[in-house]
């Protein structure tokens, strides 16, 4: 079976009772020369280890094993996941699990992140897999193209780019439009590469602080720091306006104004007055 024919795939799916869940972001890729991007920016190595976020029929799935010495490929839809281990059933180096990502454990060795994930779990994906102990060393994955582009070209840093940018650099490898995938999403699409720094530019010990104080920023993101950062956090415009003067940041900014070094500021600054 040629899944990357829609015919044949629209045929199979009809065949096996299935369809594409809306509900879990579901759309199978059927581009062929997609899948040849996203192998080559995952500058793939015999001795990789590759983890995939929502496998769906195994499509991206069985590329990934003929190249790589395993794949542990995750798909949480169980209506699916049957199908998908009878269409990988010859594949000796392939782990499937039926799981929901959140509740995932990667594993203790050098891995990448590939695959084609539901778009509405971007954020919690990235932000998981970041902060494990053991992050991949490369992700690549095809994300709404308005979310990679804010993450890789915007100069106001929404929260999902300020995180990014503080693990690794990242890329557009390139756009894909909406017929490349049954069903065609509604959105553009793109190849996002994440290449992760060797350490975070945030020591790992001081990650959960920070993230609390970006966060609480984030909480009210149109409103001026001293408002925004007020409603997640302190509690307190009074406080807040005294930990963000204390950290040298002007008042009247907007969270998406500032940069990983201001946060880091205001993460002193609080700290400071908490003692």
């Amino acid at each position: 079976m040629k899944f990357t024919d829609s015919l044949e795939l629209e045929k199979f799916l009809r065949q096996n009772n299935l369809r594409a869940d809306h509900a879990l972001g579901q759309n199978f890729l059927v581009d062929a020369t997609v899948l040849d991007k996203i192998l080559a920016a995952g500058e793939l190595q015999k001795s990789d280890v590759v983890v995939e976020v929502g496998a769906g029929l195994g499509i991206l799935t069985r590329a990934l094993a003929q190249k790589v010495q395993k794949v542990v490929a995750l798909e949480f839809d169980n209506k699916i996941f049957p199908t998908l281990q009878k269409n990988l059933a010859d594949l000796g180096n392939v782990e499937l699990q039926n799981i929901d990502v959140r509740h995932f454990t990667p594993p203790h060795q050098n891995f990448k992140l590939i695959a084609n994930i539901p778009y509405y779990l971007t954020s919690p994906i990235l932000r998981k897999f970041f902060l494990e102990n053991q992050p991949p060393q490369i992700a690549v994955l095809l994300v709404q193209k308005e979310v990679a582009q804010k993450i890789c070209e915007a100069k106001k840093l929404s929260l999902l780019a300020l995180e990014v940018r503080i693990f690794g650099e990242s890329e557009i490898v390139a756009l894909v439009p909406p017929q490349s995938f049954l069903p065609p999403p509604k959105v553009d699409s793109a190849i996002l590469k994440i290449t992760l720094k060797q350490s975070p530019e945030i020591p790992r010990a001081d990650l959960v602080d920070f993230f609390e104080i970006v966060r609480a920023g984030f909480r009210a993101p149109r409103k001026k720091i001293r408002g925004s950062f007020a409603a997640g956090f302190t509690g307190k415009k009074a406080v807040a306006e005294k930990i963000i003067a204390q950290a040298g940041i002007d008042l009247d900014l907007r969270p998406e104004d500032l940069q990983i070094s201001d946060w880091q500021k205001i993460l002193v600054a609080s700290r400071k007055l908490r003692d």
